[in-house]
C-alpha cells in the first residue's frame, strides 16, 4: 500500500482487476436483460436463460483464483479456461435457442396446413352451394 498526498492506493494484482471489470460487464449485461424483458421483448424463458449465463460469468470473474489449479492441470491460462467455459455455455445456449425456433417452425407449419384445409373446406362448401 502507497500514500500519495493523503490518498491511499492499493497494490491490485492485473487479474483481480479483470475478474472485477468481467463481474461488473456481466452485471450490466444482466440490467440490460432484464430491461429488455419488463418491456416484454424477451419472453421469461429467455429471460432465465441470459440471467443464468450473466451469474456464471459474474461468479467466473471472481473465483478465477480458485480455477487457478485446474488450469495449471490443462497447462491453460485461467482467463483462458475461463473463456473456453464461456463459448461452451454460449453453444449450449445457441443449441437451446436452435431448439426452440425448429419447434415453432413445426408449429407454424403445422398451422398452415391447417389453415389451407380450412380454406379448402370453406371454397368446397362455398361452390357446393352454387
Amino acid at each position: 500500500m502507497m500514500s500519495l498526498v493523503g490518498y491511499t492506493i492499493f497494490r491490485v494484482s492485473q487479474q483481480r482487476v479483470q475478474a472485477i471489470e468481467i463481474a461488473i460487464v456481466a452485471c450490466l449485461f444482466a440490467i440490460a436483460v432484464v430491461s429488455l424483458s419488463r418491456r416484454g421483448n424477451i419472453s421469461f424463458r429467455y429471460t432465465i436463460g441470459w440471467l443464468s449465463l450473466c451469474a456464471l460469468s459474474a461468479v467466473g470473474g471472481l473465483i478465477l483464483p480458485v480455477i487457478e489449479p485446474l488450469s495449471e492441470k490443462l497447462q491453460l491460462d485461467a482467463f483462458s479456461l475461463v473463456g473456453a467455459l464461456a463459448v461452451i455455455v454460449l453453444l449450449g445456449l445457441c443449441v437451446q435457442l436452435s431448439i426452440s425456433i425448429s419447434g415453432l417452425q413445426r408449429q407454424l407449419r403445422r398451422l398452415n396446413e391447417d389453415l389451407a384445409l380450412q380454406k379448402k373446406e370453406l371454397d368446397d362448401l362455398r361452390d357446393s352451394q352454387k
